[in-house]
């Protein structure tokens, strides 16, 4: 089941919600296992798992705009804490899209990690495990 969420109510939580018939929750059932980027696709995908399911973000058309994680850190959580389409500042003032049709999405993790990602679209993406 796939859902598009590009234009989701601003400031409206992504880290949990429906999908089709399926309930999900990102901070408390679901585990980041990968998050990869294609320079050449601007493809950004996470990739989340729990004991039955997986759930794949997707941001086509991407771009990042701010990336700060930290791999050394001991006793790393993989656990989302904040997700949603929010406004980004530019030139002194608040703007929901780009000039390029791109939405600001944000993504943070409990031991600090965040991304901020200028997307044209955003899909969630909710399949058995091992479908």
């Amino acid at each position: 089941m796939i859902k598009d969420v590009t234009h989701i109510e601003l400031f409206e939580t992504l880290l949990s919600g429906d999908i089709g018939d399926m309930y999900y929750d990102l901070h408390n059932d679901f585990e980041c296992i990968r998050i990869t980027y294609s320079l050449v696709e601007k493809k950004l995908e996470l990739r989340f798992i729990n004991d039955d399911y997986k759930l794949i973000v997707s941001f086509l058309g991407a771009r990042l705009g701010h990336c700060n994680f930290n791999p050394t850190k001991p006793g790393k959580g993989n656990d989302m804490d904040l997700f949603y389409r929010g406004r980004f500042e530019m030139n002194n003032n608040l703007h929901e899209m780009t000039s390029k049709g791109e939405y600001y999405f944000y993504i943070s993790f409990l031991e600090g990690d965040a991304l901020e990602i200028f997307s044209r679209q955003a899909l969630l993406e909710l399949s058995r495990l091992n479908a």
